[in-house]
């Protein structure tokens, strides 16, 4: 395999994480801080007496006169055990959100998004309202059924819970139903992307681990008093997160219905010539906002757009326009837009203006942008709204995507938007 291209296939596979961590960083931290606080009293309740059992197993194995501090901190750790958990909650969030991600009707994956948004805050709701001196008329206990049956096909594991089988034990005891994981996974699914549903069911994985290690490492003692303290804070945690994905829900479904995205706008085009919204009419129109600066978000946004635009038949792909608008004309000349965007598909059109062109126009598409000072050799940077707008041959709003969708759902929703096209 070529050196170079392993270089770039890994260059861009990093900035697309970090797009991913910076489009869901509030996800994952608010499902990182459920982990964290969370585990301290339902976690420690739940699997403390799986750790604790992990722990003596582990123990057993060494000999009372060569038992040091050490050893009863490694044991503790389980780290084996709490890779496994982890590796079934990223799994678990990573379908998720990958299927999610792959229903084609914008809408209504929009709607069902919110919902499943809706149903978490629901979810951390209940867990706070109990802790909270208040009876709630439907519980949130665990499948009994289902629990025996993963309690079974791990039993054989805990003999000796070390290395291999210790992860093992792990990934089973990760199946235990648990409404506190089916909240977090239902936000994750919610994300509508698999790397960002893998990264958030990691987040809350590793946000649970400091207290089922310290029960490890310290036993019960501590996990009662640590429980006492956070049984105060962890309701008031709970409806925050309550609240923050209610936000998310309604900001995933307004732009389902709002008619108001698009517009008309007047910029410069690679030739100086003046492009209008008028000049699409009769095409699937892609639109994205960016700069020629920006040292990762853009070209992965770019690239996804060319290979969406690649995987549709050739007879379609002249139904389907894309443009590439500046939020930082004071670089993004047009001659310097005309050199840029053929680098990743010649059918992008990078248009640029003055600033008050530039200024309608994203209000038009109620895009935000602002000038931040540069780090490095960056004089300075731009930061700004990273959605893909797909909009229909009447110039009508379609549906918004994330910049990090999979080109395969970005072309399914073009085929319906350009079907009746002649």
């Amino acid at each position: 395999m070529d050196a170079n291209f392993l270089t770039h296939a890994l260059s861009l596979g990093a900035a697309h994480c970090v797009a991913v961590v910076e489009d869901h960083g509030g996800l994952l931290l608010s499902l990182f801080l459920t982990g964290l606080l969370g585990s301290v009293t339902h976690c420690v309740g739940m699997c403390g007496p799986f750790v604790i059992a992990q722990t003596g197993a582990v123990l057993e194995g060494v000999p009372a006169g060569q038992m040091r501090e050490w050893h009863r901190v490694k044991g503790g750790l389980l780290l084996p055990y709490h890779f496994g958990r982890m590796t079934t909650y990223v799994t678990l969030g990573g379908i998720a959100g990958g299927l999610f991600g792959l229903l084609p009707d914008g809408r209504f994956a929009a709607i069902f998004g919110a919902a499943l948004l809706v149903l978490a805050a629901i979810g951390f709701v209940g867990y706070a309202l109990p802790r909270l001196g208040l009876k709630l008329p439907f519980s949130l206990g665990a499948n009994a059924a289902w629990a025996g049956l993963v309690e079974r096909v791990a039993k054989p594991l805990f003999a000796k819970p070390i290395g291999w089988r210790g992860y093992l034990l792990g990934v089973a005891l990760g199946f235990i139903p648990c409404g506190l994981v089916y909240t977090a996974l239902a936000a994750s699914a919610a994300s509508g992307d698999a790397l960002a549903g893998i990264f958030a069911m990691a987040a809350f994985a590793v946000g649970t681990m400091p207290a089922l290690m310290g029960l490890g490492i310290v036993g019960g003692w501590a996990a009662e008093r640590w429980r006492g303290i956070a049984a105060k804070v962890l309701p008031l945690v709970y409806l925050a997160n309550a609240g923050f994905l209610l936000f998310l829900a309604y900001s995933l479904a307004r732009p389902a219905y709002d008619t108001s995205i698009g517009g008309h706008f007047a910029l410069v085009g690679p030739q100086h010539q003046i492009v209008t919204d008028a000049d699409f009419k009769g095409k699937a129109l892609i639109v994205y906002f960016g700069y020629t600066f920006c040292p990762d978000v853009c070209p992965t946004s770019l690239i996804n757009v060319a290979d969406t635009i690649d995987l549709l038949p050739e007879a379609d792909q002249g139904k389907v326009a894309a443009i590439f608008i500046t939020v930082d004309p004071a670089r993004d000349t047009p001659e310097a837009l005309a050199e840029y965007t053929p680098h990743f598909h010649k059918t992008i059109v990078g248009l640029s203006g003055s600033a008050d062109q530039i200024a309608a126009a994203a209000a038009a598409y109620h895009v935000y942008y602002a000038k931040v000072e540069g780090q490095g050799a960056a004089e300075y940077l731009m930061d700004h709204t990273t959605a893909i707008y797909l909009m229909g041959p009447d110039g009508g709003f379609v549906r918004a995507f994330e910049h990090t969708v999979d080109p395969a759902v970005l072309a399914e929703a073009l085929k319906t938007t350009i079907k009746d096209i002649e």
